[in-house]
């Protein structure tokens, strides 16, 4: 498992760089979703947000294959490549800005979040994650896994991955008559952290005005209820996840008891699991 972990540091690392190129292309969204990334299972890459350039779509991606960063367009020309193997996070952020310098962008927009402390430290140097494809097959299944949970809750979501937590995950939202939120559900696949030291999949939520009492959840048949100060929700840690129909059983039933009990004021529309 410490592969996997060293594999998510490297990669959460690198990620770093996509989302900054978010910010200084693309214009910010409330929800600051410029910045997330789309793992492509079918090209074995993870990948940021599109902007213009000169005419062309480019985007920023980290190719597993190659283990390299590249700036590609939508012919899938590579206009830029930087490999990171022995080389520091210091000098991926020099390439960068070079890059964004060629281009006429100052690059001086800064990122949105702060991380609580570096994946990799600054002179620290990359190595290859031996334990990639190992990696590429947990966030497969985890897109997998949640767009299921999008069919089967008759809900919809982007399955993204979000490069302050790097955590893939989807987001339902339900709103007052005013526009305003008033409560959410949210599931994915979290990376190894004080919750959990190793990946899990997680599923959790909220009421305004109202706390929910997860501990009086029933025990579920996949994973498990946490209730402490840095989680609150259900959570399958990657080493109990037997399959995919055991990842979809935990995501089903921590779904069902929010939005049929946790949350009082959920609505559950007629296409809900059906």
């Amino acid at each position: 498992m410490n592969a996997v972990n060293q594999a998510d540091q490297t990669l959460h690392s690198l990620a770093q760089l996509l989302a900054l190129t978010a910010m200084q292309w693309l214009p910010s969204r409330p929800d600051d979703s410029q910045t997330n990334l789309c793992w492509n299972s079918d090209r074995h890459r993870l990948e940021g947000r599109p902007f213009t350039h000169n005419g062309h779509q480019l985007r920023l991606v980290i190719d597993m294959n190659t283990f390299t960063l590249q700036f590609i367009d939508e012919r899938e020309h590579i206009s830029a490549t930087f490999s990171p193997e022995n080389r520091t996070p210091a000098d991926a952020l020099i390439w960068w800005t070079s890059q964004m310098q060629a281009w006429g962008m100052a690059g001086g927009n800064p990122l949105n979040y702060q991380l609580d402390q570096p994946p990799v430290a600054a002179q620290a140097v990359y190595k290859r994650p031996a334990e990639l494809l190992t990696w590429a097959h947990w966030r497969t299944t985890a897109n997998a896994a949640l767009k299921t949970l999008n069919e089967w809750s008759g809900r919809e979501s982007d399955i993204r991955i979000w490069p302050h937590h790097f955590d893939t995950g989807v987001y339902y939202a339900q709103t007052d008559p005013d526009g305003r939120e008033k409560a959410a559900i949210w599931a994915g696949y979290a990376i190894a952290d004080s919750v959990c030291s190793e990946p899990y999949f997680y599923l959790s939520g909220y009421q305004r005005g109202q706390a929910v009492g997860f501990g009086a959840a029933p025990a579920l048949s996949a994973g498990q209820w946490r209730v402490g100060p840095d989680w609150q929700g259900a959570l399958l840690p990657i080493s109990e996840a037997a399959d995919t129909a055991h990842i979809a059983l935990f995501f089903q039933e921590s779904y069902s008891w929010l939005a049929e009990t946790g949350l009082p004021d959920w609505i559950n529309s007629v296409e809900d699991r059906r």
